[in-house]
């Protein structure tokens, strides 16, 4: 199957292939004429193009499979008509899809027990659970179940809450309680409680973790610091939980300056390990035996904490044994533990160590009991790739995939037969290196077979027998595909649904224009997309703004047709061609693309800088004297940066809610890319340091309450900015957290400053955006 899109993007396609090739440089285009206004209708345009009126318009662009049990039948909910939905039942097997049941006959039973609807593709069915004879739902607060032979409905008998405390065992007979700091172990038959351990204390207490603070804000509710992090065992015997050290652990405060409630402001602090502290917070693991009422300190190394919640990311197997991902401070020792808790004692499954980082958001673990052996990811060939080990030994049996490509997910994996399925992309030539497929390997690394051949971004569903899989592909400029495929040849039984985009090109939006340029390098290619506003004139001359975002932990530029969930869509409608695009230093294209942001942040900017300028040189519509730049979080420090490094390049910025000293932020991820200990080059980087570089317009902007940030991030480059004597814009946003795009005000604001000082126009005064 190919990927027809729409006649109208074909030749906007065909259109944008030509201007590129271009060999003999265009014609001089007329002189723009820039208004000194821009109105409240231009505005009003823009506002159309916000990602939360936009995604309105987009009708079954994802298929959820629900899969009946021992069955090859499975059935889904699809958007029809304005806001009404049908459910579909799909058999596989016989190649046949229709009505999970008869709507109308529905209606009417549910008529019967007083449940109205206004037609029958509005039924009121919250959480439905259907199979081939009934569907069990909520409604009106009460659990509901259906015949679908007869039709007839009745509401479920209410079952007894079960609702149990914190800390209690999945049989219900155990509590594990925290009292002063220290471990309590209570019989729920009894009421007894057993004093486990008893030199917990505030600085080094058993089991608490660290709360986000942010819903204590939003719910008016105290702060939760006694919340707890106990992982019990299946059979109930055992718990796995730990004791923090955290005496050498600052607190932060976060002011919340309007509460609603009066005038008086509200403090919360709260412990948040910074990076470049000398100390983290260290936790030894302690396993619970309530067998023996005893909690014991297992001989392991104590794991590192660096953000919010508990120090242990782990979890218990079906053969009983706890398993965890154990990383050092400097991130470049990785470990994988498993705990018997029968002996009481911990091994090392496998230990991986690299001279510069391991990326923890990459590491995958797959246990497979059958075969006693476990898959691991691991890039130390250069990608990320599966490995299969012993479960036994440890030791490694062979490699499961290998070359130039980068695994992304484990689908599943059918020990029977022996076969891995994995989305991975990069490996297909002469197609966008991003693009995720599905492909099918045998577990002794033979035999892999691509399972998803079309140019595009699959996601994809397998059914739980491994027959079958569902595939929904899509590219930047082709709209949602979902098709059913046997997952031995991947040949598509059946074409299951087409995503409705009607709504969405009624407005006049245009999907953005895929790229490619050269990095600073001149060798490696980089990929982005151009928003262009729908209006969009190639005689004009237009200011170019890059929404830029540098974190090595991912890569940020869309690859399927969800674009219009960007801000860049409304941005460019005002004006102006808006690029996104992943330079060298983020992540999904191997470890020598992704090494150059190590110890190299303020790196991110520069390939962005070249790329502006060979696509200028592409398009004459592109005014390269009117580059401007937004991003937040990141994208925030990226954006100051780019200010600072580059004053004569970069006209306009706004920065929301950057890190812009790497050492005011989490510990977590700022070492993992600037590495520890801190040396030199986190000055260098910071931008603190070149604050007094400054030329351009500069708004910053930063919530109040921002929990993953903190404001004094901002502040603190303010402070330099001032003793620079440099003029610049500063919002602080009372009551929102980290990302500002959910403020209307704060994205009008950047609506008019890239209007003001990019456009040189006049925005229109006080516009109210409907949100």
């Amino acid at each position: 199957m190919t990927i027809t899109p729409p006649p109208h993007l074909v030749l906007l396609s065909v259109f944008f292939l030509l201007t590129a090739c271009q060999s003999i440089p265009p014609s001089k285009p007329s002189s723009p004429h820039v208004d000194k206004y821009v109105t409240q209708s231009d505005y009003r345009r823009a506002e159309q193009f916000l990602p939360h009126n936009l995604k309105t318009l987009v009708k079954n662009a994802w298929l959820e499979a629900h899969w009946l049990d021992g069955k090859n039948m499975f059935w889904f909910r699809q958007q029809v008509g304005e806001d009404g939905q049908q459910f579909i039942l799909v058999d596989a097997q016989n190649n046949t899809q229709k009505y999970a049941f008869d709507h109308a006959k529905l209606m009417m039973a549910l008529e019967k027990v007083g449940l109205k609807s206004s037609s029958p593709f509005h039924l009121p069915l919250n959480n439905p659970n259907i199979t081939s004879n009934d569907i069990r739902f909520q409604s009106d607060e009460k659990a509901w179940r259906c015949d679908l032979v007869n039709y007839r409905c009745h509401n479920e008998p209410s079952k007894p809450d079960k609702t149990t405390g914190a800390g209690t065992s999945p049989n219900g007979q155990w509590q594990l309680l925290v009292k002063d700091y220290n471990l309590v172990l209570r019989s729920t038959a009894s009421g007894i409680e057993k004093q486990l351990t008893n030199d917990g204390s505030e600085k080094r207490p058993y089991a608490l973790t660290h709360s986000n603070p942010s819903a204590s804000f939003y719910d008016h509710s105290p702060y939760p610091d006694n919340g707890t992090d106990i992982m019990w065992s299946a059979n109930s015997r055992f718990a796995i939980t730990h004791k923090l050290d955290r005496s050498n652990t600052g607190k932060l405060t976060l002011v919340q300056a309007d509460t609603g409630n009066g005038l008086r402001p509200r403090a919360i602090s709260y412990y948040y390990p910074m990076a470049g502290d000398k100390q983290l917070p260290m936790a030894d693991i302690i396993l619970i035996d309530t067998q023996t009422s005893q909690a014991t300190k297992l001989d392991t190394p104590a794991v590192m904490q660096t953000y919010y919640g508990g120090p242990i990311w782990g979890w218990w197997q079906d053969n009983d044994r706890f398993v965890y991902h154990d990383r050092k401070r400097g991130n470049q020792h990785y470990a994988m533990r498993e705990i018997n808790p029968e002996t009481k004692t911990v091994r090392t499954l496998v230990n991986e160590q690299d001279d510069k980082f391991i990326d923890p958001w990459t590491q995958i673990y797959w246990h497979l009991p059958k075969r006693n052996e476990f898959v691991w990811s691991s890039q130390r060939s250069g990608y990320q790739h599966l490995y299969l080990y012993d479960g036994k030994t440890g030791e490694l049996k062979n490699a499961i995939t290998q070359g130039e490509m980068t695994v992304r997910v484990i689908r599943g994996i059918d020990e029977k037969k022996g076969y891995v399925y994995f989305e991975a992309s990069g490996r297909e030539p002469n197609r966008d290196p991003y693009y995720r497929h599905l492909y099918r390997v045998n577990l002794d690394g033979t035999g892999l077979k691509l399972l998803t051949p079309e140019p595009a971004e699959h996601s994809t569903q397998l059914s739980e027998d491994f027959q079958y899989v569902i595939d929904t592909y899509s590219t930047t400029t082709s709209a949602p595909i979902t098709v059913l495929r046997h997952t031995q040849t991947g040949k598509v039984i059946k074409l299951l649904q087409r995503a409705d985009i009607t709504g969405l090109l009624a407005t006049g939006w245009q999907p953005p224009k895929p790229f490619r340029v050269l990095a600073g390098d001149n060798k490696t290619p980089l990929y982005g997309l151009m928003y262009l506003p729908s209006n969009f004139d190639p005689n004009k001359k237009y200011p170019i703004i890059d929404d830029i975002y540098t974190g090595p932990h991912n890569f940020f530029t869309p690859k399927s047709f969800n674009t219009y969930g960007s801000q860049a869509n409304a941005l460019a409608e005002l004006g102006f061609i808006v690029i996104k695009m992943d330079g060298r230093g983020t992540s999904k294209r191997g470890r020598a693309f992704h090494e150059y942001s190590f110890k190299n942040l303020g790196g991110g900017v520069d390939d962005h800088v070249v790329a502006i300028k060979r696509l200028a040189q592409q398009f004459a519509f592109i005014d390269l004297d009117k580059v401007g730049i937004y991003g937040f979080s990141a994208g925030g420090y990226d954006t100051a940066h780019a200010m600072f490094k580059y004053p004569e390049f970069f006209k306009v910025g706004v920065a929301a809610s950057g890190n812009h000293d790497f050492r005011a932020d989490k510990a977590g991820w700022n070492e993992m890319w600037m590495g520890y200990p801190v040396t030199k080059h986190w000055d260098e980087q910071s931008n603190l340091t070149i604050a007094k570089q400054l030329r351009g317009k500069l708004l910053l902007a930063h919530g109040e309450l921002d929990p993953n940030v903190h404001p004094a991030a901002t502040l603190q480059l303010v402070a330099k900015l001032m003793q620079a004597n440099k003029d610049f814009d500063l919002m602080i946003y009372p009551n929102m957290g980290h990302v500002l795009d959910k403020n209307p005000y704060f994205v009008r604001k950047r609506w008019d400053y890239f209007v003001e000082h990019l456009l040189d126009a006049q925005p229109p005064k006080d516009y109210h955006l409907n949100w």
